[in-house]
């Protein structure tokens, strides 16, 4: 197993994941949920970030070919759906302070609840804000680098590992809000409101210069020009 590039793939996939700027993002979608319930939502959200991330390990090219989906066609889509949720988190009224967070459980299956609310909030938050045409892009391309059965084994333990990171600090995120308070958690979402907007600008910038190549300085090298 080569040990080099399963540090890289862990850095690389970790880092744009970014697990510790999703999770106030997470929390906003679920701050009028109880306790259980947003705990419940963490969980099976991991395990939709982890089922997204194999599924791209092992068939993200084909996928995109089957629906004939370029990955550049993907960030300028990706990138749209970014930005208007980072406009609303930057413009919205003040949901934390006006409504706080819930801690008190509605004496519901919280994982039933947890079902529905997660089929409203897996697009955009599971995909593409955390397993963006970043992520994606990164797990393509270390599946090609693989050579042989170990490094397989080794770069799908890398992804496993990376979603229960994800998974924790989003089962986190309520103690988070405990720590901050309202108006901190406010400011953080201001900011990553912000930041959002700017990644989202950089997936269209670099999807449409990949697309046309040339334009904003950006040469795009079609994978075909190697062969």
């Amino acid at each position: 197993m080569d040990f080099t590039l399963m540090a890289g793939f862990f850095a690389g996939l970790i880092s744009i994941l970014n697990p510790v700027g999703m999770a106030p993002v997470f929390l906003d979608y679920v701050r009028t949920d109880s306790a259980e319930v947003q705990r419940a939502v963490a969980l099976l959200m991991g395990i939709s970030i982890l089922g997204f991330l194999l599924v791209f390990f092992f068939l993200g090219g084909a996928v995109l070919g089957a629906f004939g989906i370029t990955m550049p066609a993907f960030r300028i889509a990706g990138g749209v759906l970014i930005f208007t949720g980072g406009l609303g988190m930057m413009t919205g009224r003040n949901n934390f302070a006006e409504e706080g967070i819930e801690t008190k459980s509605g004496g519901k299956n919280p994982f039933a609840q947890a079902g529905i609310r997660l089929s409203s909030i897996i697009v955009p938050v599971a995909m593409p804000l955390i397993v963006g045409p970043g992520a994606i892009t990164t797990v393509i391309l270390f599946h090609a680098q693989a050579r042989g059965p170990a490094n397989y084994a080794g770069m799908v333990l890398v992804i496993v590992s990376a979603a229960a990171i994800v998974t924790a600090l989003l089962y986190s995120a309520g103690y988070v809000y405990k720590i901050l308070g309202a108006n901190g958690m406010q400011i953080v979402m201001r900011f990553m409101g912000l930041i959002l907007c700017a990644m989202a600008v950089q997936f269209m910038i670099d999807g449409v210069s990949q697309l046309l190549p040339g334009v904003l300085n950006a040469v795009y090298v079609s994978p075909s020009s190697h062969q």
